[in-house]
């Protein structure tokens, strides 16, 4: 008799992509602290159109001025960043991302790699995150989801995970805001540098909170203060 081949079994379907809601253009002010000391205030504008986005994230950390930038495009699914700017100090290097070729050119260092898919840059990640808690807030009701990018600075793309670990309240000074708390992963054995954001429903699931762990101890935390509408 004929061999029977075996029934290949159905792949589990993939999950529906979320549903991308921009949050409207607004200044975020917040008060900035190194391990504790005050520093001038770090600023977040985000503006967009609903067809085209800019964000920009300026911070100083004792004397020195650090600024980055993401513009690109709005589609259904999230952001596209199109172009990303780091100036620290005096120095900006440039990434530009080629989404028509396919390429992530390294302007300032040189060079281009593929794009690959689910990408972002450093700081679009962030906002992509929050278009997606705006569109389905259900998608993180339960700690442990874990969202996966291929994120690109101005010298390389590597995989980043970002990953719900719970509700948190936040003190910003006048108020206290609930929050949903997301780190990032670490990305080798490693890895001693942490990430974590907090977002708040309440200021449209902009951050309440950012910080940044470096690997010799180092933190550098923005707290919420203000905003302004413009």
């Amino acid at each position: 008799p004929p061999a029977v081949t075996p029934a290949t079994p159905a792949a589990p379907p993939s999950p529906p992509a979320p549903r991308y809601d921009a949050p409207p253009s607004v200044v975020l002010r917040y008060a900035s602290f190194v391990n504790g000391v005050q520093n001038p205030d770090g600023r977040i504008t985000w503006q967009q159109d609903g067809q085209h986005y800019r964000l920009a994230v300026e911070t100083r950390v004792l004397w020195f001025r650090f600024a980055f930038q993401s513009t690109g495009d709005i589609s259904d699914g999230g952001l596209n960043p199109t172009r990303y700017e780091e100036a620290r100090r005096s120095k900006v290097e440039v990434a530009r991302f080629d989404r028509t070729a396919g390429t992530v050119v390294f302007e300032t260092r040189g060079g281009q790699v593929p794009m690959p898919s689910a990408f972002q840059d450093r700081f679009s990640v962030f906002l992509q995150l929050v278009g997606w808690a705006r569109g389905d807030p259900q998608r993180y009701a339960t700690p442990g989801v874990t969202e996966t990018f291929n994120v690109s600075d101005t010298r390389e793309v590597e995989v980043m995970q970002v990953q719900y670990v719970g509700e948190q309240d936040i003190d910003i000074g006048i108020d206290r805001v609930r929050t949903k708390h997301f780190v990032r992963l670490p990305r080798h054995p490693n890895d001693k540098r942490k990430v974590e954001i907090w977002l708040a429903p309440s200021l449209n699931w902009m951050p309440a909170r950012l910080r940044q762990t470096e690997p010799d101890g180092t933190q550098i935390d923005l707290v919420y203060r203000s905003s302004e509408t413009h």
